[in-house]
């Protein structure tokens, strides 16, 4: 199971340098991270981790501070996986000596009941089929397991810039629910985020028909709409954004 588009060149650089530039986005990850902390267990999983921008703060918060936990990480992108196997090297090598973090630089395969987290970030969209991914997490996963999946919202902000990463499809939250539910899964959170980012993607991605990351407005809406977006979705859950958050649970039957 991965990215089943094989990447060309200029898909493989755009993919790059979105994640470079998006790499440093404190308000945004730190946000993502605490949404979906309460759901991790001690046997965790992340698929399709590119540079490792989600995974380090992973490891930093919560593989390194609980002595059981581990965490396999699995990109199969060569340029990617170099960031990533670097990093977390660099980063953490008692760890990777340990055996409580490993690097795979493969299609992720599984035998059954593995793993009690299952992660996906940022990476559903870009596997032509989805519903095959969500039975391999069903298959990994224990009984009553939990499965993290974040991808990007709704199908009319599918613009230049989606295309030219790898992605074949942004999401509405009922379908994805109902992807889930189908997989054998209950939904246990699922929330749009990020409802203040909708229209400068629109203006600039999709009317605008930009294929690449601004850093600096990027970086610049990090500090100052972040941090404001998420007070106010925490005061009302938006019926829209950018990005939709899913957590399910395996059934345990």
């Amino acid at each position: 199971m991965g990215r089943a588009r094989a990447n060309t060149l200029t898909e493989g650089d755009c993919l790059t340098a979105s994640l470079l530039a998006l790499d440093d986005l404190e308000n945004y990850y730190r946000w993502l991270f605490e949404e979906v902390r309460p759901f991790f267990g001690e046997r965790l999983v992340e698929i399709g981790a590119g540079i490792g921008t989600f995974t380090a703060r992973l490891v930093r918060s919560h593989v390194s501070c609980h002595p059981t936990a581990r965490l396999e990480v699995f990109e199969q992108e060569g340029t990617l996986y170099q960031h990533l196997h670097k990093r977390l090297k660099t980063a953490h090598p008692d760890l990777l000596r340990a055996g409580r973090l490993t690097t795979t630089n493969k299609v992720f395969r599984s035998s059954p009941e593995r793993f009690d987290t299952f992660l996906m970030i940022n990476v559903l969209e870009h596997i032509a089929d989805d519903q095959a991914s969500i039975r391999a997490a069903y298959h990994a996963l224990v009984p009553g397991g939990t499965f993290v999946v974040f991808v990007p919202a709704l199908p009319w902000l599918y613009s230049a810039l989606d295309r030219a990463v790898g992605h074949y499809r942004r999401y509405e939250k009922p379908h994805l629910e109902g992807l889930l539910r189908t997989g054998g899964f209950d939904v246990v959170k699922s929330k749009y985020m990020d409802c203040m980012g909708v229209l400068p993607w629109y203006l600039l991605n999709v009317v605008g028909r930009r294929t690449s990351i601004n850093t600096h407005l990027a970086h610049f809406y990090d500090t100052w709409f972040v941090p404001f977006t998420r007070w106010l979705e925490g005061l009302q859950k938006p019926w829209f954004g950018k990005n939709v958050l899913v957590v399910a649970r395996k059934n345990a039957a």
